[in-house]
């Protein structure tokens, strides 16, 4: 059994915002299912089943022929990887870590990451949005970055690099995607001696997640067939009778972003 997760769309996942009371984080998104696709530039395509709840998610995929279910129970720092055919799961547990969804305001930093220096310098209003001036400098390194972060949305709105390559995005319109009303962003990318490239994001303020990214290169990855409401907290939980193995040396839990 392999324990490599599906990397979930959306994390991807998060008032400051363009659409008023919609980004008030007075009470937690509600509970969606929806399908997982990232698809390569040359058409190619990998998809699976997301079902989230408050801080849980559950994946459903297939990995090499086989049904895999990986659990991930943010709030206790723990994540399940279930084999469906052979009704075996492995447990794996770290730190609880915030769920962004469910969460206000979060600085572009963890308090508690040593290779990290981050400064607030002030703020910067882009896009109708008050962003906060950052620079971030890893450590060793003489030359920090500078983003203007959107603390609701979880997203840096511009990021420039010391080698002079800067990411700039810009709020667009509100547009319809598969029955949702969603914030449709600019995203460009500009490096010294190359063209510029382009991309776009989608973001729900309702779920607080972005539910598509064009890529630069082509890539997109997309949350479709959305469907809001209540699910199952059962689907959360190994199922009673599974045998439980081993995970292997070193692994860490998946966040569901």
């Amino acid at each position: 059994m392999s324990f490599a997760p599906l990397r979930a769309l959306g994390a991807l996942a998060l008032s400051l915002g363009l659409t008023g009371a919609a980004l008030a984080q007075s009470s937690a998104p509600p509970d969606y299912t929806a399908r997982a696709v990232h698809q390569q530039p040359d058409g190619s395509a990998t998809s699976g089943l997301v079902i989230k709840s408050g801080p849980d998610m559950r994946l459903e995929y297939s990995e090499n022929g086989r049904d895999v279910v990986q659990i991930i129970r943010r709030a206790e720092g723990v994540s399940y990887f279930l084999d469906t055919a052979t009704q075996t799961y492995a447990e794996i547990r770290g730190t609880p870590v915030p769920d962004p969804t469910g969460a206000g305001y979060l600085p572009p930093c963890q308090e508690d990451d040593p290779d990290l220096a981050c400064t607030f310098v002030g703020t910067e209003v882009i896009s109708g949005i008050t962003a906060e001036v950052w620079e971030i400098a890893v450590s060793g390194q003489p030359d920090a970055t500078t983003i203007l972060w959107d603390g609701a949305r979880h997203r840096a709105l511009r990021q420039s690099m010391p080698d002079g390559s800067v990411m700039r995005m810009a709020f667009l319109a509100m547009v319809e995607m598969s029955g949702r009303a969603v914030e449709h962003w600019s995203v460009s990318y500009e490096t010294p001696g190359e063209p510029a490239q382009a991309g776009a994001w989608y973001y729900d303020p309702e779920l607080r997640l972005e539910v598509r990214e064009d890529m630069a290169s082509g890539a997109v990855r997309a949350l479709e067939d959305i469907r809001v409401g209540p699910v199952d907290p059962a689907l959360f939980e190994v199922p009673s009778g599974w045998t439980k193995l081993d995970p292997p040396p070193g692994s860490t839990p998946g966040q569901g972003n």
